[in-house]
């Protein structure tokens, strides 16, 4: 059996989270110190990654951090869409 829920999977209902505070304060941190890196590294493989699919997973996670992943409906056929056309021109 695959996915979905299983039986007896996961941290017991009533039990406490294991990690500290300063764990937190020390993950938190870290995160922090190395942000800017990550971002810069997300930019280089945006820009110059060797495969289409790294370019397009960098500019994703760029663009989840910049504006947030797009919301999620639940029930997508009551929203009412316009069809847009989208025109490629090809420079010379």
């Amino acid at each position: 059996m695959h996915g979905g829920k299983r039986e007896g999977a996961g941290r017991p209902a009533g039990s406490k989270n294991r990690s500290t505070p300063l764990q937190n304060e020390r993950i938190t941190e870290l995160a922090k110190t190395h942000c800017e890196l990550a971002l810069q590294v997300l930019v280089e493989v945006a820009t110059r990654g060797k495969t289409d699919a790294a370019r397009v997973s960098a500019a994703n996670a760029l663009l989840d951090r910049a504006y947030g992943r797009p919301c999620v409906h639940p029930n997508i056929e009551d929203a009412n869409f316009t069809p847009q056309v989208i025109e490629l021109v090809a420079k010379h």
